[in-house]
């Protein structure tokens, strides 16, 4: 297979460079030194988090439950219209 003029030129080149040596990996750091590392940043982030206070927790706490009791209505008015619905089709 004959390559292309300019990639046979370019091959050339490339030929008469020096090969670089690769460095060796750096070595792993021990288990407990990056576990370390780990819980402190873990710790950072959490110094940076906006806790809400305890009146914001029961707000958002009676938001979820209200939430949850009227998804759960709807859902149970729906399962009866179709229940209803089903037993209508089927004839019982």
């Amino acid at each position: 297979m004959v390559l292309p003029r300019k990639r046979r030129e370019g091959a050339r080149k490339e030929a008469g460079k020096p090969v670089k040596k690769k460095e060796p990996a750096p070595r792993a750091e021990p288990f407990w030194v990056r576990t370390e590392k780990y819980f402190r940043g873990v710790y950072n982030e959490l110094r940076k988090v906006h806790w809400p206070r305890r009146r914001e927790v029961v707000i958002y706490t009676g938001v979820v439950l209200v939430s949850v009791a009227v998804v759960a209505l709807l859902i149970w008015i729906v399962d009866s219209i179709l229940s209803q619905l089903v037993a209508f089709v089927l004839g019982r």
